[in-house]
Order: C-alpha cells, then sequence, then structure tokens
C-alpha cells in the first residue's frame, strides 16, 4: 500500500488518456520500471522500499517504462525536479513528463520523500494495467496537512524576497617526516533569482603552504588566490538574455596582484530555458575590459596594463533515454595583439551501446596563446615541480575514456543494507 498523499488528479489523468482507455485487461505481471537517476535526492533503495507495486530492473531492454529524472537549482537554491517516464515494449509512445520543485530549506529526507511520491504518481499511470493496482490506495491530503494539495512551497512567504546567503569554509593539512601542507579556504555567495532577473555577488579565497625538508636545505612553497564576482542578467525575451559580469581578484600563481575583468555579454538559447535540465544549446558573447597589475615583469615587460578582449562560447548539452552528451566550444583574443588567443573544446559522451555495457568519453584540448602574466625569466626546478607559478605553454589537454559492462539477473527489487 502506497501510505504517502499523492494528487487524484494525476490517477485521473491517466486513465483519461487515449493510450489507457485502450489498454487490454489488466495484467498479472507487474511492471518492469528502469531508473535513470543521478539527481540530488535520488535514493534508489528507498524508492524500491516505498513503491512495491512495480518491479524495478537495472536494464533498460527489458523495462516497459524508462523513468529518467534531471534536476537543475532553483533561483532559491532549491530543486527544480523533470520526471520523464518514457513508455517501451507495449506502452510504446506512451510518455508523461512531470515536475515538481523542493525548497533549499528541505532536509535530504524530505527531498527523497517528496520524489518518491511523485515517481508514485507518475507510475501510476502504467500500474493501472496490472493487478498490482490493487494494492494501491490513493489519498487526498487532510485540510491542516502541512504540505496540503499543492505542494512544499504552498503558502509560504518569503521575508528575503528571493535573496538567499551562504558562506562556507574548511582548513586542511597533511604531512609526513620530510614534507608538509596546510591550506585554508573560504566563500561567501548571495543571490537573487526571478523569472526576469538574476543577480549574484560573490568573493573566494585560498592559501596552501607546502613545506619540504630537502638534504640540504627546507623550501616553503605559499600560493595565495582571492576573488570576487558580481553579475546580473537581464531576460530580454522567450530565449534572449543579457548581462554584465565584474570580477576582480589576486594569484600568486599567475603573477597578478590585481586583476579586474568587467564584461558585458548576450546570450540566446535554441531550447526555452524551461526545458535546460534535458536539453539545451547556447550561444554567448561578451567583450571584456581587463586591468592587470602584476607582481613581477612579465615577458613582454609589463608591471601592468589595461586590456579589450572578446569571447564567444557556445554549450550543447543533452540528457536523454540513451545518455548524455555535451560539447562546449569557446574562443577568445585580446583586441590590442590579435595572434593573443585562446581556443577551447570541451566533449563528453556517456552512452549505452548495448544491452549492459556503457561508455564513457571525456576529452578537452585549448590552444593557448594568451598568457600575459607569464613572469618574466626561466623558471626554477622549484618553480617547476611544485607548481608555484603558472608555466608558458602553447596547449593544454585532458582526455579520459571508460567501458562499464553488468550482467546477471536484471531485477532489483530487494534491498540489503548489511555491511553498507
Amino acid at each position: 500500500m502506497l501510505a504517502r498523499p499523492m494528487s487524484i488528479a494525476i490517477l485521473l489523468a491517466g486513465l483519461a488518456s487515449p493510450a489507457i482507455a485502450q489498454a487490454p485487461a489488466p495484467s498479472a505481471t507487474p511492471i518492469n520500471v528502469f531508473l535513470d537517476c543521478q539527481s540530488r535526492g535520488c535514493d534508489s533503495d528507498h524508492f524500491r522500499t516505498e513503491i512495491p507495486f512495480v518491479n524495478w530492473v537495472r536494464d533498460r531492454t527489458v523495462g516497459d517504462v524508462h523513468l529518467l529524472i534531471t534536476s537543475q537549482e532553483t533561483g532559491s537554491g532549491g530543486a527544480a525536479y523533470v520526471l520523464a517516464f518514457f513508455g517501451l515494449r507495449s506502452f510504446e509512445e506512451d510518455t508523461l513528463q512531470l515536475t515538481m520543485s523542493t525548497p533549499q530549506t528541505a532536509t535530504s529526507a524530505e527531498r527523497r520523500d517528496a520524489l518518491t511520491n511523485r515517481i508514485a504518481q507518475g507510475l501510476l499511470r502504467y500500474a493501472i494495467h496490472t493487478t498490482a493496482a490493487e494494492r494501491v490506495t490513493v489519498r487526498l491530503p487532510n485540510a491542516d496537512d502541512n504540505e496540503g494539495a499543492t505542494g512544499l512551497l504552498a503558502g509560504v512567504k518569503d521575508p528575503w524576497n528571493h535573496w538567499v546567503f551562504s558562506l562556507g569554509g574548511d582548513v586542511s593539512a597533511d604531512g609526513e617526516q620530510q614534507q608538509a601542507s596546510q591550506s585554508f579556504h573560504g566563500n561567501v555567495k548571495a543571490s537573487r533569482v526571478t523569472e526576469a532577473w538574476k543577480f549574484e555577488v560573490g568573493a573566494s579565497g585560498s592559501y596552501r603552504e607546502n613545506r619540504y625538508d630537502l638534504e640540504e636545505s627546507e623550501l616553503t612553497v605559499v600560493r595565495r588566490d582571492y576573488s570576487s564576482r558580481a553579475g546580473a542578467a537581464k531576460a530580454l525575451a522567450a530565449q534572449w538574455s543579457a548581462g554584465a559580469l565584474i570580477e576582480a581578484g589576486t594569484s600568486t600563481f599567475r603573477n597578478q596582484d590585481l586583476h579586474v575583468r568587467l564584461s558585458p555579454a548576450l546570450e540566446y538559447s535554441f531550447y526555452p530555458y524551461s526545458e535546460f535540465s534535458r536539453r539545451r544549446i547556447t550561444l554567448q558573447y561578451s567583450v571584456g575590459f581587463n586591468h592587470f597589475d602584476y607582481t613581477e615583469i612579465t615577458l613582454f615587460d609589463k608591471t601592468e596594463e589595461r586590456v579589450v578582449d572578446e569571447k564567444l562560447e557556445l554549450g550543447m548539452k543533452y540528457q536523454q533515454p540513451w545518455g548524455e552528451a555535451g560539447l562546449d566550444i569557446s574562443g577568445s583574443h585580446y583586441f590590442h595583439d590579435l595572434s593573443r588567443y585562446e581556443l577551447g573544446v570541451e566533449a563528453g559522451l556517456d552512452v549505452r551501446i548495448f544491452k549492459g555495457l556503457e561508455a564513457e568519453v571525456k576529452a578537452e584540448y585549448s590552444r593557448v596563446h594568451n598568457q600575459l602574466y607569464i613572469q618574466k625569466g626561466d623558471a626554477s626546478d622549484e618553480d617547476v615541480l611544485t607548481e608555484r607559478l603558472a608555466l608558458a605553454t602553447g596547449y593544454q589537454y585532458d582526455f579520459s575514456v571508460g567501458l562499464r559492462y553488468t550482467f546477471g539477473s536484471i531485477f532489483n527489487n530487494v534491498v540489503n543494507r548489511r555491511f553498507d
């Protein structure tokens, strides 16, 4: 029995749909559900325990329903979920999409329970065709129910006027007889997000010190990085946005006592922003006004300079039943010297090849010719080995590929947490 409140409207909608109305007599076999969820709040053990009127499987090819759950952060710091139910086999082309949101203050248990309830509502559309539906009871929430019929956000007043603040920090230390390190990191952030406007202000800083006991001396390497940023974005139309960002910081690694960049930007989304959790293609153009104050004189005999750059970024991401694919392409250059540019591409693919076999490929490559901050003179061996300073380079890359094959029983209903 499903003892949690659920909306009767979902059940009625399922009964009224043409696909359901023309369905054959109830089957004695529960429907097979393949769960595809990496979002915050996804607890497959809890789903299997609390939703027993379906048969959970770990192979999509034997599923009757493929449940794809995606999420993205809301302006208040909460989570907005999209639950896409894809009918397979006898339910081919019978799809359903549900949405739900949880507030920032929701605990992990509250997010998990709300998601469990929403999943059960969607699965009723398909389970109504089986005799397992006889074990399901739908009840309406009481009038004094804290959540009510409209969910976790019903009737909530916002004394903060959409502003959300966060503070964080950490301290770490490790070492052995001949070396030791300690680091400190802290950050603060404030944001306000509405349908029309988005504001973000934040600052972070880190300090890391490494000590090495060499044969005849002691070497101490210190890296400091501090940065702050403030940005605003305005919705111009359904798929157009304009914004501006100002950044400032200091970095020993980049030989910068001060770096300030002000960059107005324009963005176009080829898909509605409401679909971002499952698919997105965006094109963003920005112009940056930069001021650099260097710690040491650079390769170009500069101790400070003011330059203007422009940047174009194309970002794509798809999350579908067959897997996930993403591609980001960017290019930028300085106007005072067009030979000072950077071109980069980053791609990722995670796809199910066939039953039980999944492949994952990630690659990143960039041509780097815009390192204005490189310190003049040859880098010492200590600088190279300890990565205290950025080194001149013409390219950067990162690549990984992997395969995962799973076989055995396709059923996934039993939960046993012993020795976890």
